[in-house]
């Protein structure tokens, strides 16, 4: 299990990129956040009136069992200033609470929620498995949860009601089993994980079944962003026999129920024999779709960006938007004038410290100077950075502060002050020695799952 399976690892690796001057401007105003200390793994969505949702692990209700944690649910009106009173959406001793694949919510067309999260099977299991729960009524109240996917579930909502759920499958069986290929040279090539994919009903059932691809990276998150006419972009980070991971790309059509060829964000070359558990981040708004990935091919740790405004048909050339040290843990919000604002961690020179940072790419290509958000770590403990837009262009902003009990913060950011840069230098390529950081996971037991 990926909880099982991490390893920390620092790789010292050069850096080609931009050397712009940072956006020196206020950028932030904290907002309070809902969740109180001991919480962590936020995720935020936005409704369709403008709603935000917010979700996070926290301490159960007093009268839960022992042990118990619970999953929370919160949301942000249009106008408001407050967070609403959170709610439990689960509350069991058997939730998983990973910095790496961690709960979500979508809301539906039809206004209701749909909320996935990962439970072990017995409170000493290494293995876990997803599942999830619908409310109709805002999330005052919630389905008898079911079984959803494996590891990594994302959630993109459909018209009637529909979602499609896209997620990570181990193709070994359950017991016994590990995330390397056979170690016998002459055995055939069998792939650790694929890439599964299934259409919901209003009531949880399948509607469809697929293999999107039957060979992906062990551990990365992947990413999801409706489209127009009922179509799904997905991202994630793909795999080959001879170790390659670089990130591709589908789109699924519901109308047709048939996914497009598979694509490769960027052709980088990244050979390792390991995951970097650093997914692609997707978000679309109207016909403006953008994405941003991590990849450290050659030993040179960058993220890349790209915009489409038509819905995915084409997109801009790759244009790289980190400082030189970036770790990853991507964000992407699409905003309404096309453009779209990438988040991400860069290491700091102080023990364990990385930089939450944020930048905007136009469709012309053109890029803002960066802004840093905040101060955060570069320990998994800190998770993702999530995002939301909220109505009046701001985007609302949660992370989890670390130290002596973790607690998930909110604050708000301005966008409009990040605007294009007239000029843009270079460093001088894999002749930088700046580290970048970032971590990996490789299988250490067969005894997981």
């Amino acid at each position: 299990m990926l909880s099982a399976l991490l390893l920390a690892a620092l790789l010292p690796v050069a850096s080609a990129t931009p050397t712009p001057s940072l956006n020196s401007q206020p950028a932030t105003l904290n907002l309070a956040s809902p969740a109180p200390a001991d919480t962590q793994c936020s995720s935020l969505t936005q409704a369709p009136d403008g709603t935000l949702h917010l979700t996070y692990y926290g301490p159960a209700p007093a009268d839960a069992a022992p042990n118990a944690r619970t999953l929370w649910h919160a949301t942000l009106a249009p106008n408001a200033t407050t967070f609403s009173p959170p709610r439990p959406i689960v509350t069991t001793p058997l939730l998983m609470e990973n910095w790496a694949d961690f709960a979500t919510l979508a809301v539906g067309t039809d206004g209701a929620l749909t909320a996935q999260w990962f439970q072990k099977s017995a409170p000493d299991a290494h293995g876990y498995n997803g599942w999830f729960s619908r409310s109709a009524d805002g999330g005052r109240t919630w389905r008898t949860p079911a079984r959803l996917g494996h590891e990594f579930v994302a959630l993109a909502p459909l018209s009637q009601g529909r979602t499609l759920a896209v997620w990570l499958e181990s193709t070994r069986p359950l017991e016994g089993h590990n995330h390397l290929p056979p170690t016998d040279p002459s055995a055939p090539y069998q792939p650790a994980m694929k890439l599964l994919a299934r259409l919901l009903s209003p009531d949880g059932t399948s509607l469809g079944d697929w293999t999107v691809d039957p060979d992906v990276c062990t551990c990365c998150q992947n990413t999801v962003a409706v489209l127009p006419g009922d179509r799904v972009f997905v991202a994630y980070r793909g795999h080959t026999r001879d170790e390659i991971r670089d990130n591709l790309h589908t789109t699924f059509d519901l109308a047709t129920a048939t996914w497009s060829k598979l694509t490769t964000l960027r052709d980088d070359g990244w050979k390792i024999a390991a995951c970097p558990v650093n997914g692609p981040a997707a978000d679309s708004l109207g016909s403006t779709l953008a994405v941003s990935w991590f990849t450290a091919a050659e030993g040179i740790a960058r993220v890349f960006a790209r915009i489409s405004v038509d819905a995915g048909t084409a997109f801009t050339a790759p244009v790289q938007i980190d400082l030189g040290r970036p770790i990853g843990r991507l964000e992407t919000v699409a905003l309404p004038d096309r453009s779209a604002v990438f988040l991400w961690l860069e290491m700091k020179s102080e023990k364990n410290a990385a930089g939450l940072y944020a930048r905007r790419l136009f469709p012309d290509g053109r890029l803002s100077a960066p802004q840093l958000l905040t101060t955060t770590t570069q320990a998994r403990t800190g998770g993702f950075p999530r995002a939301a837009l909220r109505l009046d262009g701001s985007l609302l902003i949660s992370f989890t502060q670390t130290g002596d009990s973790p607690q998930v913060r909110t604050l708000t950011f301005d966008p409009a002050p990040l605007v294009p840069q007239t000029t843009l230098t270079f460093r001088g390529g894999a002749g930088n020695s700046g580290p970048g950081g970032f971590e990996f996971c490789i299988a250490v037991s067969a005894t997981v799952h």
